[in-house]
């Protein structure tokens, strides 16, 4: 037969990672660029440990590891804070002179450097790479990226010390603004400059290996903040998944503290970063959002552990980036864990929601990791969902069934609406889209109080216990609980009250449920909380589905004729 069949096959999966992107988004002290560094590093000098897996997970990850041992190819990093830094070395220098001037930053540091990059081998080539709005690529302008660019961001990192975060959050806003550091004028046609320069650094790399001969090209990007830019780099890469770093909020902050932060300065970094951002104004459109990045992430990455057990930890770290960049490198190569398996249930069900706020799902499972429930928040059976209603129905009063005689009556909330949605008809008119509107918003809005409880929705594990209530079950108690954000005061008090054995969550809830209701009582009744891990959305079924049968590519493997090199 020959080994025709058998090349077939390899170039079926090895197409389809010409150029494999992972970005990487989580808050700072995550764990980002510890994850980068080790997706850099050789399979050899990446140790991994089984020990606190069950025997079915041990023997995946075996698989996996095995798998690795002759697949591993080292990635290539990609830090966006070194893009950030290459737009301050070609900026006008009085305009960069009053910025630093404005935040109070020494700027001839920036200078010296400036006047070192002049001569350095790739500069003209990188600055054609900036100058361009296309596709360009050139190897000579990634040698500069990574042999001169990397080493200057670093000492001037250095330099600023713990200035550093708070200056590139205003940079890379400033860029996505106006397409320079140095000005926060609205251009709304750079948007994506920031991100089509990564692209283009990408594209590059990729130049550089297929001029020295190298078959595939594995690119990590350090860190992407911006939803946008996640959507938009997804949509240039095939071979593209977003990774969100997550840690228990102690293990981060303490991190920190011990990187010479103090608290003011991690609670600034942290409303500037991770702060619920309605789309107000320009600025929250563009500016750094980890939160909804996380949630459109594919795979969860855990980095557990305090700054002095983090050397111990990257072995939990490392057992995780062996197994997912496997899956994806062979899908199916080994079957969801139980994890997965439930919140991608719980992922799946968030997407009924009609709520127009915020999407959330949950599930719940036995002890036995059996589903019993689903939930997904949303207003009770029988009521129209907000995202279904259309304010200038409320407003003509032709939609009995959609709004509350509350809603039809009250003059207030209907002069609230009608002012806050003046612009609808335009919507409609130009856009064709209807223009829905938020109740809690608007009754908030009129008492002047910002009350959360009168959102018309149920929570997603609310209605999750529901239908245990209204369906009848056979018990919960030492059961689990899903949920996409984790759960808030009263769903945690619940939880804790149907014996939930633990709470398995992506995004932490902003709020008090985790210290003060679960954290309370005696220790054997609390509820432990985990950080999922896993891969969840399209991801799942990209990671977990067979390009080929597994059957008949193994038999057509074992009907080939040997490589002679192996024998």
């Amino acid at each position: 037969m020959g080994r025709d069949l058998t090349s077939g096959i390899e170039r079926a999966y090895a197409e389809r990672l010409d150029l494999f992107v992972v970005a990487l988004t989580g808050r700072t002290g995550s764990g980002c660029t510890t994850t980068a560094s080790a997706l850099c590093r050789e399979f050899a000098d990446l140790p991994s440990s089984s020990t606190d897996l069950t025997a079915i997970e041990a023997r995946k990850q075996e698989i996996c590891a095995n798998f690795s041992q002759v697949q591993w190819i080292p990635f290539k990093s990609i830090s966006v804070s070194t893009v950030i830094f290459g737009y301050i070395l070609t900026e006008d220098p009085e305009s960069l002179d009053k910025l630093f001037s404005s935040l109070k930053i020494d700027a001839s540091k920036i200078k010296e450097i400036h006047d070192r990059a002049l001569s350095e081998k790739g500069n003209r080539e990188f600055s054609e790479l900036i100058k361009s709005k296309n596709s360009f690529r050139s190897k000579e302008a990634w040698l500069y990226y990574i042999n001169f660019l990397t080493a200057a961001a670093s000492e001037f990192r250095l330099h600023l010390g713990t200035k550093y975060s708070s200056l590139f959050q205003t940079l890379g806003d400033n860029i996505r603004h106006s397409g320079s550091p140095t000005s926060n004028n609205t251009y709304p046609e750079e948007l994506f400059s920031l991100a089509s320069r990564v692209k283009r650094l990408a594209l590059s790399c990729r130049e550089y290996d297929i001029h020295h001969g190298i078959a595939s090209t594995r690119i990590v990007i350090d860190a992407v903040r911006n939803p946008l830019e996640l959507v938009y780099l997804r949509d240039q890469f095939a071979a593209f998944f977003a990774f969100a770093i997550t840690t228990e909020e102690s293990h981060r902050r303490s991190r920190l503290t011990e990187a010479g932060m103090s608290k003011r300065e991690i609670d600034a970094l942290d409303n500037r970063e991770y702060s619920k951002k309605s789309l107000t104004s320009y600025d929250n459109f563009v500016s750094q959002n980890i939160e909804e990045c996380i949630q459109k992430s594919d795979v969860f990455v855990n980095n557990p552990g305090p700054p002095e057990s983090i050397e111990q930890n990257k072995l939990i770290l490392n057992r995780q980036l062996i197994r997912y960049i496997s899956l994806i490198c062979r899908p199916g190569l080994v079957t969801p864990t139980h994890d997965e398996r439930c919140m991608q249930l719980a992922f799946a069900a968030k997407l009924n929601s009609g709520c127009i706020s915020r999407q959330v799902g949950a599930s719940i499972s036995d002890a036995n990791s059996s589903i019993k429930a689903v939930g997904w928040n949303d207003v009770p059976k029988g009521q129209v969902p907000c995202l279904l209603r259309d304010s200038h129905r409320l407003l003509r009063g032709d939609d009995p069934l959609a709004f509350s005689d509350y809603e039809k009556n009250n003059s207030e909330i209907r002069n609230q609406v009608a002012s806050s949605h003046k612009n609808a008809p335009m919507m409609r008119i130009r856009r064709g889209l209807p223009c829905p509107f938020c109740f809690k918003d608007a009754y908030n809005a009129v008492t002047k109080k910002p009350n959360q409880v009168h959102t018309r929705s149920l929570h997603a594990e609310e209605n999750a216990f529901l239908q245990l209530a209204k369906h009848g079950n056979s018990g919960i108690a030492g059961g689990n609980l899903y949920t996409t954000a984790s759960p808030c005061e009263l769903c945690s008090k619940k939880a804790f009250q149907l014996g939930i054995q633990e709470v398995i969550y992506v995004d932490p809830y902003p709020g008090i449920s985790l210290s003060h209701v679960l954290r309370s009582g005696p220790e054997e009744s609390r509820p432990i909380l985990r950080l999922f891990q896993g891969a969840v959305g399209h991801a799942y079924h990209r990671i977990y589905e067979p390009i080929l049968p597994i059957k008949d590519e193994y038999s057509a493997r074992l009907s080939d004729d040997p490589d002679p090199t192996l024998i």
